[in-house]
């Protein structure tokens, strides 16, 4: 693969940072999952790589095709299951969230402009009056 884009081009598409990380993050999972094939997966490549803008590849005939048909298959396997494979793959998918989740928060931990947040915000503020009255229970003298 080419250089790959990053988080800032898909900002035409993200309502904000942290939408175009996730967006990004979807379409590696796309880009390099085995079982996602055809043109979904050279989608996701091909916008991965920039050949291909992500605005553009959502307004694409060919694009919204390959979504449908994926969600189409999905669909068929899940009329197929038992309730046994039902609930097994439940719990596959609450572990594979739980550790998405979890993913997630280490990245903000490991993120510098986070960690200085995050000290800003944990710091206590001298005096409670210092704290905008939005961000504390009203008071008498409110």
């Amino acid at each position: 693969m080419s250089k790959e884009i990053s988080d800032g081009d898909l900002m035409d598409v993200a309502a904000d940072p942290e939408q175009a990380r996730r967006l990004h993050r979807a379409l590696r999972t796309l880009a390099d999952n085995p079982n996602v094939t055809g043109p979904l997966k050279d989608m996701a490549r091909e916008v991965l790589n920039g050949r291909l803008g992500m605005r553009e590849a959502l307004d694409s005939d060919a694009w919204r095709g390959a979504v449908g048909d994926r969600m189409a298959e999905l669909r068929r396997i899940d009329e197929q299951m038992t309730p046994e494979e039902r609930a097994a793959a439940r719990e596959r998918a609450e572990r594979w969230f739980g550790q998405q989740e979890q993913r997630e928060q280490q990245e903000q931990m490991d993120r510098p402009d986070e960690q200085e947040a995050r000290a800003g915000h944990d710091a206590a503020p001298a005096d409670p009056r210092d704290i905008p009255p939005a961000y504390r229970p009203p008071t008498r003298g409110d």
